[in-house]
């Protein structure tokens, strides 16, 4: 069942479209402007309780469109991809799986698990340990040790910094 607030988040949004189009393609670009607001209107639903005017709507809706904006600009920014049919020379995946590759790659494994041991506290241990190496999703860990899922990714990221600073400092010299 829909109340005011929903009534009143979902008609200032409507009215705010063409501009909030506008800001978020200002900041994130023209072709991720949709994606952009509707990220920002989804995020908004679920606070709908915050909305007690139609001014708290509008300066939600703004605030939510721009914070959406910035974050897809980033994620592009930080992640940037190629198109394959832009990329240079030919994809070739070549099997080249011998004896002393596989010893490599599981001394790797070893000494990344042993440093993970000696310099991750319990919880970010714990975390590490599910995710990456038992290969549970962030739900199921954050259901597992009570935690957020937010919290889970921002431990696991700091667990793997740490770790890879570890190893880059003392095993690739």
């Amino acid at each position: 069942m829909l109340n005011v607030n929903t009534d009143i988040l979902t008609s200032t949004f409507i009215t705010l479209r063409a501009k909030l189009r506008s800001i978020a393609g200002g900041i994130a670009g023209a072709d991720e402007a949709d994606d952009v607001i509707h990220d920002a209107f989804c995020r908004l639903w679920a606070r709908h309780q915050a909305v007690g005017s139609e001014t708290d709507a509008a300066r939600l809706t703004y605030t939510a469109v721009r914070n959406s904006a910035i974050d897809s600009y980033r994620r592009r920014h930080a992640n940037p991809s190629q198109s394959l049919d832009d990329a240079p020379g030919t994809l070739t995946v070549v099997a080249t799986d011998d004896d002393s590759e596989r010893r490599d790659r599981e001394d790797t494994y070893a000494t990344v698990i042993s440093i993970a041991r000696r310099v991750l506290n319990s919880r970010q241990f714990d975390v590490f340990d599910l995710h990456d190496i038992r290969g549970m999703d962030y739900e199921e860990v954050a259901a597992t040790l009570g935690m957020t899922q937010e919290n889970v990714r921002v431990t696991l990221s700091r667990a793997r910094k740490t770790i890879r600073e570890i190893y880059r400092n003392n095993y690739l010299k």
